[in-house]
């Protein structure tokens, strides 16, 4: 189960993104010159592997960089995405115009934003008592993800959600095998607590294992289940 050094033996999911590019005869080095993101972050975004990004904002802006860089408009984002696509329907120009620079305004005072954090604007929050607040946070906790189950895209898309609840994500790699029945969280000795916190984010069980010190997680991805389609 902790043997992490085997490759990947499920066969990838076609990437939507990667289809989207190469329909434009672009390559991943031209799609980072034209969106501003670097090559590896491109990889990320294709294969799916967003829990690589520091944060789920990051993900989600360099979601909006790569569309805008290839220019994907509303009609292939859905069809991408898997979504009905309406009829075509004519749209005024001017309205176009003022849409695409209201949306251009947007991207641009957002990166001002990312990038000048003086110049965010003050927020004031409730500050809501958290249960089990004296346990380590999760940013400080490495959580190796395994694929439990054979299908590597489920895997990435659970790796996915445990980084966007600000865990640090270790690896993600292949399991001892493929016919774990259920997803399980395997802590050690030490890290019950940690342990039990992110199995009850996940909705999956949790049991401790050998091996594993107070800041160090595994997550055994198994099937994906009917509630989590």
């Amino acid at each position: 189960m902790l043997e992490l050094a085997h490759p990947l033996d499920a066969i990838p999911q076609p990437s939507p993104l990667a289809e989207a590019r190469e329909r434009r005869d672009l390559t991943v080095k031209q799609v980072a010159y034209r969106s501003g993101l670097t090559e590896e972050e491109i990889e990320w975004l294709e294969d799916g592997r967003l829990y690589r990004f520091p944060s789920q904002s990051a993900a989600a802006l360099a979601a909006v960089l790569y569309a805008t860089g290839l220019g994907i408009d509303r009609h292939e984002a859905r069809r991408l995405a898997g979504l009905p696509v309406s009829g075509a329907f004519r749209v005024n120009a001017r309205a176009r115009l003022i849409v695409v620079g209201a949306v251009a305004a947007l991207l641009s005072a957002l990166a001002v934003m990312l990038l000048t954090p003086d110049l965010r604007p003050a927020r004031t929050r409730t500050v809501e008592a958290i249960p089990n607040a004296s346990l380590t946070p999760p940013w400080k906790l490495k959580v190796t993800v395994e694929n439990g189950n054979g299908d590597i895209s489920w895997t990435r898309a659970v790796a996915s959600r445990i980084g966007a609840m600000g865990y640090s994500i270790a690896k993600v790699g292949r399991a001892d095998r493929f016919d774990y029945p259920a997803s399980t969280v395997y802590y050690g000795q030490a890290g019950r607590g940690v342990g039990l916190r992110l199995a009850r984010q996940l909705s999956v069980r949790a049991q401790e294992t050998p091996g594993l010190g107070s800041r160090q997680l595994l997550v055994v991805v198994g099937p994906q289940t009917v509630a989590q389609q």
